[in-house]
């Protein structure tokens, strides 16, 4: 098969596919260096034609990117609510039952058809299945007069935790229609930067030097990688990542395993000194680094993960946007 010439390849849009992220630092970059460009040299049009052409396609890039992580911020928040409603469940179960045994004896027939799981299907299982286990009760309390005053806090529940998911669901959707516009935006902008790149080439064929610093070369051709995984003995705590951040930086933290995570951006290799950021067992949590509560993002460099558990061993999962 015949090899595809590298020149006709376009390095900016290769280097930047599902990373958005770089995608932004490589197009701010591009741009600040041909306004930079412009005003230096105020009489040479090419560098202001080059700068008036770009301007509009990376502030389109800027606009769809903000949208996009506005939105991750917005499906986070939702996320977090039916959390915390799941959280709360096993606790709204445990009174339920309690005025259920003031009505049928554990043993009788009837509360084996209220509760033929015990409360498991409640604290067990994904969230779906979770939600479905009140609504079930509910359909199996039916229309009892005696049990009338717990199908109430029962079918007040299952509103909150249906209204939840789909609060949930409706942001994911939300989100993955603009990930389809911040995508359209990034190509369009890698391939704005592509054609700057043969334009300067045009300008300087027998000097490249002056072509070089108005990309960011670095960042174009390093290879970043954003997913980090792990296997974590009980109580340990690893030290994951070096990195430095900034505010609106996000970061994805999934625990895989049976114990919860917590993650900390430390001072020093497997630190804890920052606020942590938990996620439960099999759950994940997407936030800004800024949720980390550190002022110096130079000295705290050093992502640590631990395990919550004492007793068991678990996983985790660590993504940057």
């Amino acid at each position: 098969m015949k090899k595809k010439w590298h020149y006709l390849s376009n390095q900016f849009n290769v280097a930047t596919r599902n990373n958005y992220k770089k995608a932004v630092k490589l197009s701010t970059e591009h741009y600040d260096r041909l306004t930079a460009a412009m005003n230096e040299h105020p009489g040479d049009p090419d560098y202001a034609d080059a700068y008036n052409r770009y301007k509009p396609i990376h502030e389109a890039l800027m606009a769809a990117y903000q949208i996009w992580k506005s939105q991750g911020g917005m499906q986070k928040g939702d996320t977090l609510n039916l959390d915390q409603l799941l959280a709360l469940l096993p606790g709204k179960v445990n009174k339920w039952d309690v005025k259920i045994l003031n009505v049928h004896d554990k043993d009788s027939p009837r509360y084996m058809q209220l509760f033929p799981q015990a409360h498991k299907p409640f604290y067990k299982g994904s969230q779906e299945s979770r939600i479905n286990a009140v609504g079930q009760l509910s359909l199996t309390i039916g229309s009892e007069v005696a049990l009338a005053a717990v199908k109430l806090l029962v079918d007040g529940a299952n509103e909150e935790l249906v209204a939840a998911k789909a609060g949930q669901t409706g942001a994911k959707e939300m989100k993955k229609e603009d990930s389809s516009e911040v995508e359209v935006a990034r190509v369009q902008a890698m391939t704005a930067q592509y054609q700057n790149l043969g334009f300067f080439m045009f300008k300087f064929p027998d000097n490249p030097d002056k072509i070089e610093p108005l990309f960011d070369v670095e960042t174009l051709t390093s290879s970043e990688q954003t997913i980090w995984k792990g296997t974590l003995d009980p109580g340990e705590k690893y030290p994951t990542l070096i990195n430095t951040f900034a505010d609106g930086d996000m970061m994805r933290l999934k625990s895989t395993g049976e114990g919860g995570v917590t993650a900390y951006l430390a001072s020093t290799p497997g630190g804890t000194d920052s606020t942590g950021i938990s996620a439960g067992s099999l759950l994940e949590k997407t936030f800004d680094v800024k949720d980390f509560g550190v002022t110096d993002y130079a000295t705290h460099r050093y992502l640590t993960i631990c395990n919550q558990s004492e007793t068991l061993e678990t996983s985790f999962l660590v993504e940057l946007y």
